[in-house]
């Protein structure tokens, strides 16, 4: 198994079953504008989207699996928005035209992936993941309404999960520590 070493920011976390068991599907963008999809089983309580990380994939042979996760110090985090797309040209090259904020853009979509990842029908609403540099204004991530509210959801049920994960192991640790305390 070969291991790799990126840095970039998650633009996507996505939970799915495999085996009957719940792993995320992870998509990452390097700094160098490459795009990966990973998979973990279990998320760090700090992981959200745009956060910048340093991560170790392992190359199975037919996916990437996540063996290292780290929060990448010196990065901004980047900021996940709810834009209206108005209008999307296909011409030379494909704009997509919105508002964010009830501020007006037009941004050159150059990444097939993202050219997928456009409603088929306008005005729509999708929540992007924006990047800044004295380049502009750049889109990361295109997220669609129905896989926001999934990954919003299920982050509220993780978290409620962890919550009673704490309360069982901390119930379960008196009920030993009572009982090693009879024998002594």
């Amino acid at each position: 198994m070969e291991e790799r070493k990126v840095t970039g920011y998650i633009t996507l976390i996505e939970p799915r079953t495999r085996r009957g068991l719940i792993e995320y599907r992870l998509r990452i963008v390097t700094l160098g504008g490459e795009r990966i999809t990973a998979y973990i089983r279990e998320l760090p309580p700090w992981l959200k989207l745009g956060t910048p990380a340093d991560i170790t994939v392992v190359d199975t042979g037919d996916r990437l699996l996540v063996d290292r996760l780290s929060r990448k110090s010196g990065l901004p985090e980047l900021r996940i928005a709810p834009t209206i797309i108005d209008e999307i040209t296909r011409e030379t090259f494909t704009v997509m035209s919105g508002r964010m904020d009830d501020k007006f853009f037009s941004i050159p979509i150059l990444d097939d992936y993202l050219v997928s990842r456009l409603p088929d029908k306008v005005p729509s609403k999708v929540y992007c993941i924006f990047s800044e540099s004295e380049g502009g204004l750049r889109i990361l991530e295109l997220i669609s309404e129905r896989e926001y509210r999934i990954f919003t959801n299920a982050k509220r049920i993780l978290n409620k999960i962890i919550g009673n994960e704490k309360k069982i192991n901390e119930y379960v640790k008196g009920l030993l520590e009572d009982y090693v305390k009879e024998f002594d």
